[in-house]
């Protein structure tokens, strides 16, 4: 009975202590995180993607990164850095070295329920040989084209401080409507988890 009583008053004081922290907190105060994630390509454009028109081909990546929080810009809002390495396979075969900034906005009026983020990011990519899948009839690919990840993350609720997460990213690169290059781009589906601390 008193081991039953103890048991009892670890958890309600386990529970009565995590309820004193948001998990918009935990990730502000967490610097540095490092994640994976996968998925397939799809030869449809970005803002297609978005609207739901997604065509998956046989061609994917698999990822692993760096990444950490550099400055809180405004209440629900912070700016990021990543770095990571993509490697594929299928339809081309390279490594690819990919670094952005990105602005993470993690304010949503649901957060009590499931911590929600997104990001949107901007910077460089390069692929360690020529893609494939990003090779246009009148126009070579490119090896160094703009990075832009596109990113929909969950965590537990606010009462559940906790150091994953996991999210939906849109792997994208692009050459920025030939600021960069004239070359086409290429976009990957991808899920993957975040550790933060």
């Amino acid at each position: 009975m008193r081991k039953t009583s103890c048991v009892l008053f670890l958890l309600v004081s386990f529970f009565v202590v995590s309820s004193q922290f948001s998990s918009a907190a935990f990730f502000r105060d967490s610097q540095w995180s490092v994640f994976v994630y996968g998925g397939q390509w799809s030869s449809t454009r970005i803002a297609e993607i978005f609207t739901g028109q997604i065509d998956l081909e046989s061609s994917s990546v698999a990822v692993v990164g760096v990444g950490r929080h550099l400055k809180d810009l405004a209440p629900g809002l912070s700016l990021e850095g990543e770095s990571n390495l993509a490697l594929h396979a299928g339809k081309q075969s390279h490594p690819e070295l990919n670094a952005a900034l990105g602005l993470r906005y993690s304010a949503f009026p649901w957060d009590r329920w499931l911590h929600t983020s997104i990001l949107y990011g901007l910077g460089f990519s390069y692929a360690f040989s020529e893609p494939n899948i990003e090779i246009k009839s009148d126009q070579d690919p490119s090896q160094l084209l703009v990075f832009m990840p596109v990113e929909l993350a969950f965590a537990p609720p606010s009462r559940f401080p906790f150091p994953w997460e996991g999210f939906l990213r849109i792997h994208h690169r692009s050459g920025a409507y030939g600021v960069i290059s004239d070359a086409r781009g290429s976009n990957f589906i991808t899920v993957g988890i975040r550790h933060r601390f």
